[in-house]
């Protein structure tokens, strides 16, 4: 069984594939609200995967593993994108350049060197998770001589970060640039050169033109987020009104129907930010539950 390590830690393909899989359940979530899983977001990657697997990894292996194949990721869509239009090779499958280009890359980024002779495995799966909140320069403009015919010469990759990169404050991010250093302290600027693929921009859509119960407790959640603002006045409106109509909707859609206990119970509970938090975890629970944790936090809410 193949086998892949970060650290300290060994990673087989079981845990490999597990691992990806439960990031892009936290990605589709919204638990992924910058560069990296928030703490929801951590907290259901490891005990998910720790159920899953039946292992025991903690908080720094799961963080650790996230930034390995970020990086991994990054590199390789920046070499996929200083080769375009090379294509793959027939028989290693990776990028069809040149050794001179190969030589000049992987002496420049040593960590380059393990794409030379097979591609980025599981990379439908890790653009999911890692594209996003990658920062593109696809319409910067690089100077390439008139005359050459493929990948270029003078670009190579950058990767700047440092290894205890927490991967939400001073991400690594991969930049194509053309000389050496950018500007300002020696350092270049840096961006991820590539956009979402196609592939996952159709599947996105299609997933929100039948949305489930989930999604739409979802996309409630989302919208907390979102802070709106009057074009003419620029005055700030307060989101807590429609989430509270949101939420009160979606117990509607549970079966708590207008002039039920249930409903009270809502309308009242979710007043108050507290209530409206607590009800949003319940977002991959079945409606009895949701109906459920409104009777009984009702009940204690009234307690005296």
């Amino acid at each position: 069984m193949e086998k892949r390590k970060t650290g300290k830690t060994t990673w087989d393909a079981v845990a490999h594939r597990v691992f990806l899989d439960v990031c892009i359940e936290e990605v589709e979530a919204n638990n992924r609200p910058t560069r990296c899983l928030n703490a929801v977001g951590y907290a259901n990657l490891i005990s998910k995967f720790n159920e899953r697997t039946k292992r025991n990894y903690d908080r720094k292996q799961m963080k650790n593993r996230w930034e390995t194949l970020k990086k991994d990721y990054n590199t390789w869509k920046t070499l996929t994108q200083r080769a375009s239009g090379t294509g793959r090779d027939p028989n290693t499958h990776t990028i069809a350049a040149s050794d001179e280009w190969w030589e000049k890359e992987t002496h420049r980024v040593p960590k380059a060197s393990k794409f030379r002779n097979a591609p980025l495995q599981d990379e439908e799966k890790m653009s999911i998770i890692f594209d996003k909140h990658c920062v593109t320069n696809e319409h910067a403009q690089v100077p390439v001589p008139s005359a050459h015919v493929g990948p270029s010469e003078d670009a190579h990759i950058v990767i700047d970060g440092d290894e205890n990169d927490s991967g939400c404050e001073g991400d690594d991010l991969v930049t194509a640039v053309r000389g050496g250093k950018g500007k300002g302290k020696g350092k270049p600027k840096r961006a991820c050169p590539y956009s979402p693929s196609p592939a996952t921009k159709a599947a996105k859509v299609a997933k929100e033109e039948s949305p489930t119960d989930a999604q739409r407790l979802l996309s409630i959640m989302e919208s907390r987020s979102r802070t709106k603002h009057s074009a003419t006045s620029q005055v700030s409106i307060n989101p807590a009104r429609q989430e509270h109509r949101d939420m009160v909707a979606q117990v509607v859609r549970d079966g708590g129907i207008a002039g039920s206990d249930e409903h009270f119970y809502a309308t009242q509970l979710f007043m108050q930010q507290e209530y409206r938090d607590a009800f949003s975890t319940f977002d991959t629970e079945t409606p009895d539950k949701r109906l459920e944790w409104l009777r009984r936090t009702w009940a204690h809410h009234n307690k005296k």
